[in-house]
């Protein structure tokens, strides 16, 4: 809170409450459609959760979709620039790929029900097509990003690329969706495997690279590349 309007013993402001009011429909959502579902946590039981009412609901989202869509931007922002964070300065491509791995995936468990949403982001996506358009635009966004992302921190590193860069934030994705849904599936799964995954994945992408030129002594001979 503000220092001078606490000295006043005012209260918090009308963007303090709404603030608040929409972080605890947000949370409440996450609990509604963990335990009923996508289509089960409707807008009524979302709001009585939160102790609001349906017109609190509405002053903050226009529809059920728009509030899912606004976890969904939330999460997305959050994950990308604590990815840019790992990427500054690092100068171990496998190190950097398995800490960004492991790190993920703290940040993901971190919010126990944060898995089971996304799950059912897809599901519901799946089945309307209006709120698929607005994920898919999400997803491709998150990709360029990341591929913006990949290049500056491989082009600091030396390494030339044999894939687009849009391709590897996509293959990225992939993994860590497809190992995040198969641990929904089987809770037993090694979460270390994720990360012995990622650095597979970069030792492939680095060894298909085309090698340097070896280097020329000033005699004319040739250097070692190294």
């Amino acid at each position: 809170m503000n220092v001078a309007r606490a000295r006043r013993g005012a209260g918090p402001t009308r963007a303090e409450r709404q603030a608040a009011t929409r972080a605890a429909l947000l949370r409440a959502a996450s609990r509604s459609i963990c335990e009923h579902g996508m289509d089960g946590a409707s807008v009524e039981l979302i709001a009585a959760e939160a102790g609001y009412t349906k017109g609190a609901f509405y002053a903050n989202f226009t529809s059920k979709e728009d509030m899912f869509l606004a976890m969904l931007d939330e999460r997305f922002a959050e994950q990308l620039a604590h990815f840019e964070e790992l990427l500054e300065g690092a100068d171990d491509a496998v190190d950097v790929a398995r800490v960004a791995a492991e790190d993920l995936l703290g940040y993901v468990y971190r919010d126990p029900q944060w898995p089971r949403l996304y799950q059912e982001f897809a599901v519901h996506a799946a089945r309307n097509e209006a709120f698929r358009v607005e994920v898919a635009a999400r997803h491709r966004a998150v990709r360029a990003r990341m591929a913006a992302l990949f290049a500056r921190w491989v082009g600091a590193l030396g390494i030339e690329p044999v894939l687009p860069y849009e391709d590897v934030a996509a293959m990225t994705i992939a993994m860590a969706d497809g190992f995040i849904l198969n641990r929904i599936l089987d809770p037993e799964l090694d979460r270390g495997l994720y990360a012995t995954m990622s650095e597979v994945f970069l030792r492939g992408l680095i060894a298909m690279a085309p090698q340097r030129p070896a280097a020329v002594d000033a005699d004319g001979a040739g250097g070692d590349a190294r």
